[in-house]
């Protein structure tokens, strides 16, 4: 079956408590059988020499959106994706260690060569350039609001005045300053942007009273608004960029991408995609199982 990660890199089983927001909370994962994963030699032959003779991928990740990518009970680091992640490099016969990085050191950490894969942020073609995506699950964004909050958003646009947390380094700080100008242009006051080491740290500015929305990543959104309903609530939700696994741009790493991308379709064919997305609740709706390379449309 699948390997336990060590410290860095644990996968739990059965029960899990979940980080979230200064709490833990136990979540019952759906009990799944996931299909048994073997090495596959011809697969393993296509990944670059350079990361063969290291034997072992060096992953960068920010463990802040349950159950996407979490810190378990035990302090290990756990979830859909790196689970995912470890099926893959089993299928190319290679280790993982995943390392905890926050979110604004990840694509500088890919860069300096810390890490040889990230796991996983948001592809958008701004990124594209530094960063060479294998996308596996669509993704949306969501603003969040305490659950006794007025706020009613029909579009991004009606935030103006609003004290908005966003998480540090995403993608939503460029959009909130666009945001923040186009109300100014319309004579209305601008966003007042904080920002956080994380989506956890985000969302948990709405209980301190330090913000009045928190603009995060929809699984982090939902899970939260979902287990905790005394403390958040979703007023505004779009569909946006796909959540991808991150390599580097130059030619070993993209064909490190395409190595994994290769291994996500065999796994994909072999029914442990499909399993592992009903063991950890995510809907078969948000699925990618062709795994497109940099098939950001944003």
């Amino acid at each position: 079956m699948m390997k336990k990660f060590v410290r860095e890199a644990v996968l739990p089983t059965g029960m899990a408590l979940l980080v979230a927001c200064g709490g833990y909370v136990q979540s019952a994962r759906a009990e799944v059988a996931v299909p048994h994963v073997k090495a596959d030699a011809a697969l393993a032959g296509t990944v670059p020499k350079y990361y063969r003779d290291h034997g072992e991928l060096v992953i960068g990740v920010n463990p802040d959106v349950a159950p996407i990518k979490f810190v378990d009970e035990d302090g290990n680091i756990a979830g859909f994706t790196p689970e995912l992640l470890s099926a893959a490099a089993q299928v190319l016969n290679l280790k993982v260690r995943l390392t905890q990085a926050s979110f604004d050191s990840l694509i500088p950490g890919l860069s300096a060569n810390r890490f040889d894969v990230l796991l996983s942020l948001a592809d958008f073609k701004s990124r594209q350039n530094v960063v060479t995506f294998v996308d596996y699950l669509n993704m949306g964004e969501t603003v969040v609001a305490s659950p006794g909050s007025k706020v009613v958003l029909k579009s991004l646009e009606d935030m103006c005045g609003l004290q908005v947390a966003v998480p540090r380094g995403s993608g939503t700080i460029p959009e909130s300053a666009r945001i923040s100008d186009k109300c100014v242009k319309e004579g209305k006051r601008p966003l007042v942007l904080a920002t956080y080491p994380d989506s956890n740290m985000t969302l948990l500015s709405l209980t301190t009273g330090a913000s009045e929305v928190a603009w995060v990543d929809s699984p982090s959104g939902y899970y939260n608004a979902n287990k905790f309903p005394s403390k958040y609530k979703i007023v505004y939700f779009t569909y946006k960029a796909p959540y991808g696994i991150g390599f580097g741009s130059d030619e070993k790493g993209k064909q490190l991408a395409t190595s994994v991308q290769q291994a996500l379709v065999k796994l994909q064919k072999d029914g442990v995609y499909d399993a592992l997305l009903k063991k950890w609740g995510l809907s078969p709706k948000d699925a990618k199982p062709l795994f497109p390379i940099n098939g950001a449309q944003l």
